[in-house]
């Protein structure tokens, strides 16, 4: 069986999905569209997070309050400041500061501060349920074998 990492980065996603703060939502809601994912890292110029919007945030900032999508920007509806973890940060931590903030998603940073990936619920869901697994299979093959030294007595 293979040990298993519980470092975020190692269950993240790092091909990010990132905008700017100067596109529209317009744009932004399209780019979501075409890449199929809820939600973009907003970076700077130097690939640092500065915000994070998501497909509940166009509505609820923009569509609901009638804003106009191709004018209104990314940077005058996203959440910031952006809530990251570092590479070398654990499961058990990311999980704290994601409930702490209440966030879903939550971006990954080198030691520069530059995105690096990012990870979410699913992500700690399944990585947690590959382990919930093996723990099962563990209990499994520790009765089968309790059974079969039983039974050559």
């Amino acid at each position: 069986m293979r040990t298993r990492s519980l470092k975020v980065i190692d269950m993240a996603v790092h091909e990010v999905a990132t905008t700017t703060a100067d596109q529209t939502i317009e744009a932004c809601a399209l780019q979501m569209r075409r890449e199929h994912v809820g939600s973009l890292v907003v970076i700077d110029q130097d690939r640092k997070p500065v915000g994070m919007i998501t497909d509940r945030d166009i509505t609820i900032q923009a569509v609901a309050l009638r804003a106009d999508p191709s004018t209104t920007k990314v940077g005058d509806i996203m959440a910031k400041p952006v809530v990251t973890a570092r590479t070398n940060e654990g499961m058990v931590m990311a999980l704290a500061r994601m409930r702490e903030f209440g966030i879903r998603r939550l971006p990954i940073v080198d030691d520069s501060g530059v995105i690096v990936g990012v990870i979410s619920n699913s992500n700690l869901i399944e990585e947690l349920s590959e382990l919930l697994g093996s723990l099962v299979r563990n209990i499994h093959s520790s009765k089968t074998r309790e059974v079969a030294l039983r039974s050559e007595d």
